[in-house]
């Protein structure tokens, strides 16, 4: 596993069978090749609701997911200035929160299908199985940076983003210690996901891909 604490055990078969379920009746997704090659996640443990979507204006952004108390992903470049690529944004960081909730508290296992669907949905589920079947979590803090926004055409967009999970750490949940940070790990990872807008508005991850150690994320 890279990096990535939890308050609460979750047990992988019931968290795998609560992904299975909740892909029912998602929209459905195409597998396209990708061009090219991860605010803070703090807020509410309610359920995000489906995004209002509209012209680009007037729609409401996904609401604030709450990780563990020891876990952070912090969000830089999260505006544009272009009201339709600020919808992607928020949405593709609604789903990396969501994806991290899951990890660290066991919490919100149906929202996933919310903002994943297709390949990106079965890559997100089998990253927090990664993490249950080892009972691991994960504990600091992650950024988010260098975000970019292409859209490709009135539903479809393609955002790409450099990680830096240096100050974020597996957690062993049977010890509830930190795994140490190896210093010469490159952990500056680049990701490009394909996303389309849901029949409910939300931009949904259906594709991704992830390059670490990239050259393109050197600070």
């Amino acid at each position: 596993m890279n990096k990535q604490a939890s308050t609460a055990m979750w047990t992988a078969a019931a968290l795998a069978a609560s992904l299975l379920l909740g892909a029912c009746g998602s929209d459905g997704g195409s597998k396209d090749k990708i061009d090219g090659a991860k605010g803070e996640g703090k807020a509410e443990s309610k359920s995000p609701s489906p995004s209002k979507s509209s012209a680009g204006s007037g729609r409401q952004a996904p609401e604030e997911i709450k990780l563990a108390k020891d876990a952070k992903n912090v969000f830089e470049d999260a505006k544009t200035g272009d009201p339709k690529k600020d919808e992607v944004l928020a949405d593709n960081q609604a789903r990396i929160n969501v994806v991290d909730r899951i990890i660290t508290t066991g919490k919100s296992v149906n929202d996933l299908k919310l903002y994943a669907d297709g390949q990106a949905f079965i890559d997100a589920t089998k990253y927090i199985e990664e993490y249950t079947d080892d009972q691991y979590s994960w504990a600091g803090v992650t950024r988010y940076y260098n975000q970019q926004v292409k859209i490709l055409d009135g539903s479809t967009a393609q955002v790409s983003y450099c990680v830096d999970d240096s100050k974020a750490n597996d957690k062993n949940l049977k010890t509830g210690k930190l795994d140490p940070y190896e210093s010469d790990d490159k952990r500056d990872t680049l990701e490009t996901s394909r996303m389309r807008q849901s029949k409910s508005g939300i931009w949904q991850a259906y594709s991704s891909q992830t390059k670490r150690g990239a050259e393109e994320c050197e600070k």
